[in-house]
């Protein structure tokens, strides 16, 4: 069964898009692969429901990345969301191609596994040729493989039960994702600067806002691919704190942004008052943990995600003082 390959592309990159297919000529010989990308679209046709019939029924999403894909409203947004989402679903393989240079690493898929992989774009290789050969041969190694199943209308990523939303959780996850995607606009967009903290800050206290509703979604916005949507889920455990998730902060305060990173260490210091006490020593390793990453990362001592855990450290060992010493004390006569 052949692979059907969707090309998500800014219109700018067409010339790099077609000499990419023209790599994969050998696949499409083979019936390995089936292309699609939208000047597939015959005269006439609505050109919407034809893209999202080819989202739909895609095994391969290939986003071919570059600064103008990146600034691009329906790429970056109707594109890029029903690849991740179907990608949640494990229901679709989703491959970032780094064309030209740009700021790919604020994306909110960067942590899928770009090629090239050592990083660097296809038009940064001496030879044009040369760069577009390593992606071929990348996606040939992934189409070799069966293509994903795709999950039958009306299930869920298992295919077998169906997936049942009350409307109210559907309007939650559209608001939820609709903040998502602001921040990374945000993020992305806007230099460095206190306005772009300030704008980044108002966007998570609305995700802050929708946590109680929201909390149904956690599993599923912690294990996304989009920072913005990791995001929700840490406003989620400022509300609700959970030694499950402790790991998952962990890793989030180090390995994030430092927005992101700030506000997981917020959600370890908020469990500190939140979790019960037979809790605590998993919580006193995740906040060691914690602060040994950033350390290991050459994160200041004087950062702010450092000062909030040590006084989430320090908070906690107080109250495990009190709860120690409380048993001792003799009950007044």
């Amino acid at each position: 069964m052949p692979w059907n390959v969707f090309y998500s592309y800014s219109h700018v990159d067409a010339e790099l898009r077609q000499q990419l297919g023209t790599w994969l000529a050998p696949l499409r010989q083979q019936h390995r692969i089936v292309e699609w990308h939208d000047r597939r679209i015959e005269p006439g046709a609505d050109w919407q429901t034809e893209i999202s019939a080819a989202l739909d029924s895609a095994h391969l999403i290939m986003l071919l990345v570059s600064a103008d894909f990146l600034a691009s409203e329906y790429c970056f947004g109707v594109e890029v969301e029903r690849a991740l989402n179907r990608l949640k679903q494990d229901t679709v393989k989703v491959l970032p191609i780094l064309l030209r240079p740009c700021l790919w690493e604020d994306s909110r898929f960067s942590q899928l596994q770009f090629v090239p992989r050592d990083g660097k774009a296809v038009t940064q290789y001496g030879s044009l040729d040369a760069a577009l050969q390593e992606v071929a041969a990348e996606i040939r190694t992934l189409v070799l493989s069966p293509p994903p199943e795709q999950a039958p209308p009306g299930t869920g990523a298992a295919g077998s039960q169906p997936r049942r939303f009350d409307a109210s959780l559907d309007l939650v996850r559209q608001q939820v994702a609709a903040y998502a995607r602001l921040y990374e606009r945000t993020r992305q967009r806007m230099k460095a600067s206190d306005e772009r903290t300030r704008r980044m800050e108002e966007v998570f206290q609305k995700l802050h806002a929708l946590a109680i509703a929201a909390y149904p979604l956690l599993d599923d916005l912690a294990d996304s691919p989009s920072p913005g949507e990791r995001l929700a889920a840490i406003a989620i455990l400022q509300t609700f704190a959970a030694p499950r998730y402790l790991p998952l902060l962990v890793k989030l305060v180090a390995s994030e942004k430092p927005f992101v990173g700030f506000h997981a260490a917020k959600a370890l210091h908020f469990a500190v008052g939140a979790m019960d006490v037979t809790a605590y020593p998993e919580l006193t390793q995740a906040i060691a943990d914690a602060r040994d990453a950033l350390t290991r990362g050459g994160v200041s001592a004087r950062s702010d995600r450092q000062k909030l855990l040590r006084a989430a450290s320090t908070e906690l060992e107080q109250i495990m003082a009190l709860a120690t010493e409380a048993p001792q004390r003799k009950a007044p006569i």
